[in-house]
């Protein structure tokens, strides 16, 4: 989280943009969940630029450390984003067709060619209701979404 703090801050931007940091080994634990500056503030993202900047102001943004056009997730990133994102659904009622990659946001290859975002969708929403929860009926189209974004630092 601290490298990426430092890279956007190096392009002008307030910091990193993410609410959420999963590491892959480097600079973190492998499944390391680091939470960001601005999930305790809950300030809005910088993770999916748009013309309406609905992504940034609704979503929550959870970046996945590593080059996933070249390469795999761990398992261990996967598990954490799964327990992660069903834990952001059940408390904040964020429906399964709220979870999107940041492919789903904008015109990008991210998160990569070897993240499915339709598995770790249905992994979480099944995690919500093994665990006794119920999922959020079909949402608004503004309503909070979780967004999966890869990145790996130089």
């Amino acid at each position: 989280m601290a490298a990426f703090d430092k890279e956007h801050r190096a392009k002008g931007w307030d910091g990193v943009g993410y609410h959420f940091v999963i590491g892959n080994g480097t600079n973190s634990g492998d499944g390391q969940i680091e939470v960001t500056p601005r999930w305790p503030v809950q300030k809005w993202g910088a993770h999916a630029k748009t013309l309406d900047n609905r992504f940034n102001e609704y979503g929550i943004g959870i970046c996945l450390v590593g080059n996933f056009d070249v390469e795999r997730p761990t398992a261990a990133q996967v598990r954490s984003l799964t327990r992660l994102t069903a834990w952001l659904m059940q408390t904040y009622h964020v429906s399964p067709q709220n979870v999107l990659g940041h492919r789903d946001t904008k015109p990008t290859d991210c998160p990569g060619k070897f993240v499915n975002v339709g598995i770790i969708r249905q992994a979480a929403a099944q995690a919500v209701v093994d665990a006794g929860g119920k999922l959020a009926s079909d949402a608004p189209t503004l309503a909070a979404g979780v967004e999966l974004v890869g990145e790996t630092t130089r």
